[in-house]
């Protein structure tokens, strides 16, 4: 066994380890980046659960795989690195963040040939020997590189974080769509139970429509944001008729509407799609489609009284339409990365 290979060999094992540990527990606290941006639209699409909850589950299974490699159990913990690595990597170029979606295939390749090393008993030999201090003197210069970093961005003023254009752009999306589906909300629960306020509801829900176009209008001018303002009024429109023929019991006409809705969905879709090609069509398609359906599985358990099955299908709507908004920022900031560079 060379002597030389020693060092390289724990420099890598150590980098490794501290990488996934420190990623993972930034998952926690987005110091380092926005991690939420980074999850595909149509692997945010299929998650039961906000993406929210899926970072966090990502940072326990980072911070594991860190400290088996650092600890516990180098071998397993590098082949699970490097697997987790290349399934992270395919979900960043679903995404479209091809650039660092070859940097993690690169680790996954630094992850596989660790393990490797580590099978080979020359390499299990001198792992055995290496000198404890060393490898704390190793992390120690790794960690020296690492935290003045992350200790300065998370000692900045927080107004400085959150007066940057892109993390602005998350929040008024999300508020936007937030203010979607509860006064959406609004209105099903009035409609439904015949009260006076269904009109004042649906009044200020088709202002909702005007400010969302009016919030794309200011990226991509006006013609655009009118144009989405005329598909989204349609959008609330159809689903107020959906509502007046369900409670009517008329189902042709309610399927009639639902069709239609349907195809109003996919026309939003296909807008967005042609506006910023990080919206692909398919992906924004789906996303309608989860949208009008959790939606209407709301009006049919506000219909039946089924005020469990309400209560669910709210909540489905609501983290739904906050992944949606996420989406719909991530890929302006990706179209746009001058103007929304942090």
């Amino acid at each position: 066994m060379d002597a030389r290979l020693i060092t390289p060999f724990q420099v890598l094992r150590i980098a490794l380890g501290l990488t996934a540990t420190l990623a993972g527990l930034d998952k926690f606290f987005n110091i380092l980046a926005n991690w939420s941006g980074y999850v595909s639209p149509l692997a945010a699409g299929m998650l039961p659960f906000p993406v929210e909850t899926l970072m966090m589950i990502v940072g326990v299974v980072e911070m594991a795989v860190g400290v088996a490699i650092l600890l516990a159990a180098p071998r397993i913990g590098a082949y699970v690195a490097s697997a987790w690595l290349l399934l992270v990597a395919v979900n960043l170029a679903i995404g479209g963040f091809f650039d660092i979606a070859v940097r993690d295939v690169v680790m996954a390749i630094a992850a596989f040939t660790l393990a490797r090393a580590l099978e080979v008993p020359g390499f299990a030999h001198a792992r055995s020997r290496a000198s404890g201090t060393a490898r704390v003197a190793t992390a120690a210069l790794l960690l020296a590189g690492l935290l003045p970093a992350v200790s300065a961005k998370a000692q900045a003023p927080q107004h400085a974080a959150d007066s940057s254009a892109a993390v602005k752009l998350h929040q008024d999306m999300r508020r936007l769509w937030t203010d979607h589906v509860v006064w959406t909300r609004a209105y099903v629960v009035a409609a439904t139970g015949d009260q006076p306020d269904a009109a004042a509801a649906a009044a200020r829900l088709m202002k909702n429509q005007e400010d969302i176009g009016a919030a794309i209008a200011s990226i991509y001018g006006k013609p655009a944001g009118d144009q989405l303002t005329t598909l989204l009024k349609e959008h609330i429109a159809i689903a107020v008729d959906i509502i007046k023929f369900a409670k009517a019991g008329d189902k042709a006409a309610q399927q009639q509407a639902a069709a239609k809705w349907s195809k109003n969905g996919e026309a939003i879709a296909t807008f967005l799609s042609k506006a910023n090609p990080n919206w692909p069509q398919a992906v924004l398609a789906e996303m309608m489609n989860k949208h009008l359906s959790t939606t209407t599985d709301e009006v049919v358990a506000r219909l039946t009284k089924n005020w469990d099955a309400d209560v669910r299908a709210y909540d489905a709507v609501y983290a739904h339409i906050l992944m949606m908004a996420d989406a719909l920022s991530a890929g302006i900031i990706k179209q746009f990365p001058t103007k929304f560079g942090k």
